[in-house]
């Protein structure tokens, strides 16, 4: 049988999002034992009203993404843990089936496919799926990766992480998952604030896999997970926050390509070439 004493980890400023991913956690086909809340002190007060019985509100003294999900690392009782954004909504069965991926191994990380709210698409970060760019696609993925080009689930020489198509259901052993949805064993959690930079986290998915990684836990994408981001709104990933997001995350993926052993060069092109494929990408919808 199933081992169900699963831990979940929120970093959250209490976004109002928040109470529907916790409503989505408490209605899955295995329901955690804790959902811890981790939260800023001067926040708390957004949070207050929740007054679910497997909720636990964890006040902070630090503020950022990272910062907080460690906390909440250093502070769970069960075996399992699930880290998680305050804007998912997992299906029915995404917990189980990210469970059943983990426990088949003790050295295993497992993330779930990610899908947009609305639409119901399938969305991975840099997947070349749009037909009337194939050109501009292999010089950019060329520049991004040097021969080799796209592979799937692989971080370039550039730095640049590269998506997981929606086939096959199953990915083992990719270089990085989103850190949105992520599910772990207690003993392989990094419990230390891994994130170099002040501000926001950008790419914090990155460093953590990496540490992951070195840490010989074996990355794999568990198809038959399922959860629905708003990827449509500018919280989720819209156009011009997509935009501002590549930019100011320059920063911290020159910390990135440099911890690889990455090309810097490789890392502004793209930069530059990024802007572009959007530009390219609306222009050819």
């Amino acid at each position: 049988m199933i081992n169900k004493n699963v831990s979940v980890v929120i970093a959250t400023l209490g976004e109002i999002s928040l109470e529907k991913t916790i409503e989505s956690l408490n209605n899955s086909s295995i329901v955690p034992k804790e959902i811890i809340i981790c939260i800023p002190e001067e926040y708390a007060t957004n949070v207050k009203h929740l007054s679910y019985s497997n909720v636990k509100i964890l006040k902070t003294t630090v503020r950022g993404q990272v910062a907080q999900r460690v906390l909440g690392f250093q502070n769970v009782k069960f075996p399992y843990v699930l880290q998680l954004d305050d804007d998912i909504t997992l299906d029915l069965y995404c917990l189980e089936k990210l469970l059943e991926t983990v426990i088949s191994k003790k050295n295993i990380a497992a993330g779930p496919k990610l899908f947009d709210h609305l639409t119901k698409e399938y969305h991975s970060f840099l997947i070349p799926t749009n037909t009337k760019l194939v050109w501009f696609n292999k010089m950019f993925y060329f520049l991004a990766n040097g021969k080799s080009g796209f592979q799937p689930g692989k971080i370039s020489k550039s730095g640049l992480n590269f998506g997981i198509p929606e086939t096959p259901n199953t990915f083992y052993d990719v270089d990085w998952l989103s850190g949105g949805c992520l599910m772990h064993r207690k003993e392989n959690l990094i419990l230390t604030n891994y994130f170099p930079c002040k501000g926001k986290a950008y790419a914090e998915d990155l460093f953590h896999s990496k540490l992951l990684r070195d840490n010989n836990v074996i990355l794999v994408r568990s198809g038959e997970a399922k959860c629905y981001v708003d990827f449509t709104s500018s919280k989720g990933g819209g156009l011009l926050n997509i935009v501002r997001n590549i930019s100011k995350s320059l920063i911290p993926m020159k910390i990135f390509v440099k911890s690889i052993n990455g090309s810097i060069i490789r890392l502004y092109l793209i930069t530059f070439l990024f802007y572009i494929r959007l530009y390219l990408i609306k222009t050819f919808k």
